[in-house]
């Protein structure tokens, strides 16, 4: 399979327009194939081929500190705990947004923020979670994923005329398309709707 390189030289922090790009890439893409050559299924691509480190991490480092703590605040607290030198414990069970968790992240640097993202985007725990969610955007699970997320989807993830779930290709591009509009409506409305929990 062809390698995507999508977004690698961008230095927008923008995420509105990194889904853009790329989604403007992959219809460029099509738009280069030869007629008839087309599999019988749409393979698309995978998350892991559309967000490598080479194009997450200029987000990272042209990220300002507000977008940095917002993005440590869906990881596990365990890894601001870790950054610091100066503790003799890590807690296991403190819960994101309490205190000693806020406490934490006061505690770092941006720089030391940084190094926390760049090392879970470069991890093969990190390209290991984006395919299994490619899998399971291939393999019908669109609609409970996107709803999970409250990602709008065209027909909330099911195909047309039935009430079967999307499946391959098109499941992903649809939660690619699903991520757009809510990246547009966020950046519009000003406020970040994405409930992870």
């Amino acid at each position: 399979m062809q390698s995507h390189t999508i977004i690698a030289t961008t230095s927008s922090s923008n995420p509105s327009s990194v889904v853009q790009n790329l989604l403007r890439s992959l219809q460029n893409q099509q738009g280069n194939q030869r007629p008839g050559s087309e599999a019988a299924e749409d393979p698309f691509t995978t998350l892991s081929e559309l967000f490598p480190p080479s194009s997450t991490l200029p987000l990272i480092e042209s990220a300002d500190a507000q977008t940095v703590d917002h993005l440590l605040s869906f990881l596990p607290t365990s890894l601001l705990f870790l950054a610091q030198t100066n503790v003799d414990e890590i807690p296991s069970n403190i819960e994101p947004g309490s205190e000693p968790a806020k406490a934490a992240m006061q505690a770092l640097t941006l720089e030391q923020k940084r190094d926390i993202l760049r090392r879970v985007l470069r991890s093969p725990q990190f390209m290991q979670s984006l395919g299994s969610l490619t899998v399971a955007l291939r393999d019908g699970g669109l609609p409970s994923i996107s709803d999970a997320l409250n990602i709008k989807v065209e027909n909330g993830g099911f195909m047309r005329r039935g009430g079967v779930p999307l499946g391959g290709g098109d499941a992903v591009r649809a939660f690619l398309e699903g991520v757009k509009r809510h990246a547009e409506a966020n950046e519009q409305g000003g406020q970040d709707t994405m409930d992870t929990d």
